[in-house]
């Protein structure tokens, strides 16, 4: 059965007005591109460089490819916006949504924040390919086009109305992105639309660039990748990825030659500790709390004032049932209380406050 036969709200428009629409690529000014790079030889977005993500592991260099965190900012008073995408196939998984792990979100910026304008997703017939256009509200406006969570994408371009405005978007705050490095959480998933990562829900709230290297299953605090953050200019880094160190042990070995890898490059940079959100489901939970605690702590017995400790039992508080789609992998309402709790302590950072 196909459910659009009987509920045309599931229907997306594929038509567009070839003959009255403008492609433009958004590599290309007066789009502004955010937490990802094209990279032409390879023929695909990407979040870092190619030889630093094979020079972490093999599936690291595998995983770049996944647009997470990556946005467009732009904007237009066309009356129709169209999006042309082109990938090597489908992220299909049986707990997260195409909107999700495929999709496009597109938002409008509004004095207020972003407004939700729609996604834009494929089908699953769509194998290598899909063409969607959408309605606009008219007028000059800001947009932020969000990129999919698990997905790579090849190429992308937008079609706007022949003669329509098309000119910068919105900036963010002038100050250097806020950088996330964990697992598959951190990644995005399980979350429903491209915009509901924890760290775009903390990017919509205070305007402020953010770079996702979260890469499922295989954040493994490996050095190569404590030195490639430390290269990064940034405002605040998250560290998350006590989720994919394969043991206690493996934690205990890496974490705080992690962190201080990424200090003796950036003795200035506020840096955030996360313990995962599961705790309870894991026999060695207690244990991989206190290496990242230690961590802290002897990173301020050290006389290091810009650390902070989140801990991950306060991610989904009471609501820990009902935040994941698997007992692991948060959903949108997870997400969202990730977005809270991690989001106090970033702000807090910002503001060079770490209680």
């Amino acid at each position: 059965m196909d459910i659009r036969e009987i509920d045309p709200n599931f229907a997306q428009n594929s038509d567009a007005d070839q003959e009255n629409t403008v492609y433009y690529a958004v590599t290309e000014p007066p789009f502004s591109l955010y937490g990802v790079f094209y990279e032409r030889e390879e023929k695909r977005f990407l979040r870092m460089p190619s030889a630093v993500a094979a020079s972490v592991s093999e599936n690291v260099a595998i995983l770049n490819g996944n647009t997470a965190g990556g946005r467009v900012r732009f904007s237009t008073d066309s009356s129709f916006l169209t999006l042309a995408a082109r990938y090597p196939s489908l992220s299909i998984m049986s707990h997260m949504p195409l909107s999700g792990s495929s999709g496009f979100t597109l938002c409008e910026n509004t004095p207020r924040g972003e407004k939700l304008v729609c996604t834009m997703r494929p089908e699953w017939r769509d194998a290598d390919r899909f063409l969607r256009r959408i309605p606009l509200g008219g007028g000059l406006r800001r947009y932020t086009l969000y990129f999919p969570l698990y997905n790579d994408v090849s190429d992308m371009a937008l079609g706007f109305d022949r003669g329509a405005r098309v000119g910068r978007g919105k900036p963010y705050r002038s100050i250097a992105p806020i950088v996330y490095y964990g697992s598959s959480i951190t990644q995005g998933g399980c979350a429903c639309r491209a915009d509901h990562s924890y760290q775009a829900l903390i990017s919509k709230r205070n305007n402020i660039d953010f770079i996702n290297l979260g890469f499922s299953g295989n954040a493994k605090g490996e050095a190569a990748m404590a030195r490639y953050l430390g290269g990064l200019a940034c405002s605040v880094a998250v560290i998350d990825y006590d989720h994919n160190a394969p043991n206690a042990e493996h934690l205990a070995a890496t974490h705080e030659p992690f962190y201080k890898i990424f200090r003796a490059a950036q003795p200035e940079t506020p840096v955030v500790f996360v313990t995962k959100p599961d705790f309870y489901g894991d026999a060695e939970g207690e244990r991989r709390l206190e290496i990242i605690r230690g961590t802290y702590s002897r990173a301020l017995a050290a006389g290091d004032r810009k650390v902070a400790f989140v801990d991950g039992r306060k991610l989904f508080g009471r609501l820990q049932a009902e935040c994941t789609v698997d007992g692991c992998h948060p959903n949108d309402m997870g997400f969202y209380r990730m977005a809270e709790v991690i989001g106090r302590a970033v702000n807090g950072a910002l503001r060079g406050r770490y209680d």
